[in-house]
């Protein structure tokens, strides 16, 4: 048998992927923007909306000409025109005047504040009853609360979601600098594994990992390229490994990372000229038998071939890789919830333990269920609503315990 190098904690591991450099630059339209990191903060390059508008359907008024108005003892004011959308009101509100307003409209020059339409009567005449008090700036927005010129808006390594999609759009932004996706290549090994497309027979399997692991990078916004299956051949994987090195940004081989005889991922990493073994056995389970490697600025990761394994091994190495190429600077929130474990989970001191659970309500909060059975199922991760981790310096976790559920979404 082979041997496994000393294994590694994962936080050990996950600071040698923070050494990895970010991707280059490039413009991307904003309409293929979403999903993809800021290359660079983004400063607002104007006041928006950039006038004061009304918020609601009204009257624009001064303040004072309102001042104690109400019900039984109106303040009456002269309607002088209409404010018209999408133009400049071309009046001058003066004392004991007023003009009528839409939702979005601008007010005009000498208002300060908008009368809802429901706090208003028809007086006959041209004129306006109006009942109740307002405040300057009631029922506006004024010219830069939404944005002003020169704030920060969007950080360098943010993810462009709609919202921030929307926010450049009203700025007039057609193209963004951001992060070139990663470039992905996924193998997959073992004599056992067959296409999805054929019925295995006895003693095969089909090709879970290269679908599984192909949707989780694509989640990041990194592009796949899925290279097929590899028999447990060392001369044909490297042969494989090659071939992907000429423009890949990532390489990633599930099965044969282990320390068996088939087992083959880690000397051909190690093969490949100039290439660097990082990590050879992770401390966690599932998924001791982990490969990270670099190959100056590209990145060699070996997986477990059992399918739960090399899901959960990505989720805690392969996505922070992804994150740190395509630019995330610093910690963003994952989607969490506190339960309490509804029963006792034993491991081992010294490695983190990434425990299935099933979330159910009861009362205010939620109760973590372990879903029992074999590590290595897929059914068991189907079925999970969410991780909880064991920390390296337990031995496991007691029924009744606060934890915290990162949830599989």
């Amino acid at each position: 048998m082979k041997s496994f190098l000393t294994l590694q904690s994962v936080d050990q591991i996950l600071a040698r992927i923070s050494d990895f450099p970010p991707l280059c630059t490039e413009y991307a339209a904003l309409d293929k923007a979403v999903g993809k990191r800021m290359a660079e903060g983004w400063c607002a390059p104007g006041d928006l909306p950039g006038f004061d508008r009304s918020t609601v359907d009204g009257y624009a008024v001064r303040a004072r000409d309102v001042f104690g108005a109400q019900e039984a003892s109106p303040a009456l004011l002269e309607c002088v025109g209409d404010c018209p959308m999408g133009a400049v009101p071309e009046f001058y509100l003066q004392e004991g005047q007023t003009a009528r307003i839409l939702t979005g409209g601008m007010l005009p020059a000498g208002a300060d504040c908008v009368v809802m339409v429901e706090y208003s009567r028809q007086a006959g005449g041209g004129l306006v009853e109006i009942i109740r008090t307002q405040a300057p700036g009631d029922n506006i927005l004024v010219h830069d609360e939404d944005a002003a010129r020169g704030a920060e808006l969007i950080p360098a390594g943010r993810m462009l979601r709609p919202q921030e999609i929307g926010l450049l759009a009203a700025f007039g932004e057609e193209q963004v600098m951001v992060r070139r996706a990663a470039r992905v290549v996924i193998i997959s090994t073992g004599d056992e594994v067959v296409p999805i497309d054929r019925t295995p027979a006895p003693g095969q399997i089909r090709d879970v990992n290269s679908h599984s692991l192909a949707a989780l990078c694509r989640g990041t916004g990194a592009e796949v390229r899925m290279a097929g299956l590899v028999r447990d051949d060392p001369a044909r994987l490297r042969a494989v490994v090659d071939e992907a090195l000429a423009d890949a940004d990532v390489i990633v081989v599930s099965g044969g990372s282990s320390a068996g005889m088939r087992d083959h991922t880690v000397e051909v990493f190690t093969s490949v000229p100039g290439s660097v073994l990082l990590a050879h056995g992770a401390a966690i389970s599932p998924g001791k038998p982990f490969i990270l490697a670099r190959a100056g600025s590209r990145c060699m990761m070996g997986l477990p071939g059992h399918v739960a394994s090399a899901l959960i091994c990505a989720r805690v190495f392969l996505l922070p890789l992804l994150h740190r190429l395509h630019g995330r600077e610093g910690e963003e929130l994952l989607p969490r919830v506190p339960a309490v474990l509804s029963r006792a989970v034993a491991s081992a001191q010294g490695r983190r333990d990434f425990i299935r659970v099933r979330l159910r309500r009861e009362g205010a909060g939620y109760i973590a269920d372990p879903v029992l059975g074999p590590s290595g199922l897929i059914s068991g991760l189907v079925e999970a609503d969410a991780l909880v981790v064991c920390p390296e310096n337990r031995e496991g976790l007691y029924a009744g315990e606060k934890v915290e559920a990162e949830l599989l979404l």
